[in-house]
């Protein structure tokens, strides 16, 4: 090898050398920095000023039905807690899984630190009471789910929906889906449904009782609905004499209406 291919090599030599040496600093710059960033972000999660510590950093949009309070307490956030350690969806998931709400959005806040929580909730639609219950009184909404009258605003509390449900100890009455829309479309106002037998419901209305005796499918339900419009007036077309008194109208059969009679019988309603 001649002379000047060795000083070829030498002087590459000192160049890998010295770019090893370059990349070696790089690095322990970048971890070094990388360190700090993140001692500083730990140290700065802990102080005090970027912690949630009271429910009025949770501020609330969107809640026409349930209060502010109701709602954050439905966040389950243990006070106080680090901003950067509560996690949005985490948060969101768990307004949606206790029911009356529609959707929701939780965002963080950090000039203050706050929960900007955004939600879109569904109205109570009515009053249930259970068997031999002693639990609070509580709304339902068009969904089924039960919620404590004290987790709504006070004017919803004071405006409670007209409707009555009597429900079984344990459950909702069967079918609820299927069975709000049915008696929300009635033509005859219907003040409140009896199903704590589901096998033997009853509906409180306008025109007096009336038996569904089992709670069908939604065509059965339409259909009993339908006949209790068209019977609305059905004392005006019996051959019943004045002093018989009937107890309830029976649709439980909705093709074959029958008027049960207080003392003892059945007999179909008859056009005059």
């Amino acid at each position: 090898m001649n002379p000047s291919s060795r000083a070829q090599v030498k002087q590459r030599r000192r160049q890998l050398r010295q770019q090893r040496r370059i990349r070696a600093v790089k690095s322990l710059w970048r971890f070094g920095c990388m360190s700090g960033i993140l001692t500083g972000v730990v140290w700065l999660a802990n102080q005090a000023d970027w912690q949630i510590s009271q429910p009025e950093q949770i501020r609330i949009q969107g809640n026409r039905y349930l209060s502010d309070a109701a709602i954050r307490s439905r966040l389950a956030i243990p006070y106080p807690q680090s901003i950067f350690q509560l996690a949005p969806a985490k948060l969101t998931a768990n307004i949606i899984k206790h029911g009356a709400i529609i959707s929701a959005r939780v965002d963080r806040e950090l000039l203050p630190p706050r929960l900007l929580v955004q939600i879109e909730d569904r109205p109570p639609v009515a009053q249930v009471s259970r068997v031999d219950s002693k639990s609070p009184p509580a709304f339902l909404d068009e969904r089924g789910n039960q919620i404590p009258v004290a987790s709504y605003q006070a004017p919803v509390q004071q405006t409670a929906p007209q409707l009555r449900v009597l429900a079984p100890k344990q459950g909702m009455c069967p079918n609820w889906l299927q069975l709000y829309p049915a008696l929300h479309s009635s033509p005859v106002l219907i003040e409140s449904i009896d199903c704590s037998d589901p096998q033997n419901s009853i509906l409180q209305t306008e025109v007096g009782k009336v038996r569904l005796g089992s709670l069908g499918d939604r065509q059965r339900l339409l259909a009993q609905i339908h006949q209790l419009d068209l019977l609305r007036d059905w004392r005006k077309y019996t051959k019943l004499p004045h002093l018989v008194e009937v107890e309830y109208l029976d649709l439980e059969y909705p093709a074959a209406p029958k008027l049960q009679l207080k003392r003892s019988g059945t007999i179909p309603p008859q056009s005059s």
